[in-house]
């Protein structure tokens, strides 16, 4: 299975994350997969740390993302971060595509716990990992479109 998520379907989505309504945020978009979901960008050179290497917080937001992701789509709940551990493995290269992805390992009910990684798109090889505990908001109905 690969379907498109559309997050906050019908009101404003600033997030700066998955916002298709923030013009500085990343914009990014997501499919559900089998597994959880997946998410393809490529870190622009404005948002690099050393010179032609993506920053590290920005590697960072795209993990969140994902993994945030993964229980909406999965468990159909919105979730805050609790916690997240990422491990940078290898430096990521800005202007070239990436792949996040997300799954649950865990779920508690009001809480799940999350991986994923970044995969340089061309090749698979795995440059970064990340797990962590999300919670879900208490009162925030997702709509997910088919």
């Amino acid at each position: 299975m690969r379907r498109p998520i559309v997050f906050h379907e019908n009101r404003t989505n600033n997030c700066f994350g998955c916002g298709s309504d923030n013009p500085r945020g990343l914009r990014l978009s997501f499919i559900e997969t089998d597994e959880g979901v997946e998410v393809e960008y490529s870190v622009p050179h404005h948002l690099e740390g050393a010179p032609g290497i993506a920053h590290g917080g920005v590697l960072a937001t795209v993990l969140d993302e994902a993994l945030c992701m993964t229980a909406y789509a999965k468990l159909e709940t919105v979730v805050v971060t609790g916690e997240l551990t990422v491990r940078y493995l290898k430096p990521v290269p800005t202007e070239t595509p990436i792949i996040a992805r997300g799954r649950i390992t865990e779920n508690r009910g009001k809480s799940a716990f999350i991986e994923g990684g970044i995969y340089l798109a061309s090749t698979g090889e795995q440059l970064c990992r990340a797990h962590g505990r999300f919670f879900a908001i208490e009162g925030m109905n997702p709509t997910i479109t088919p």
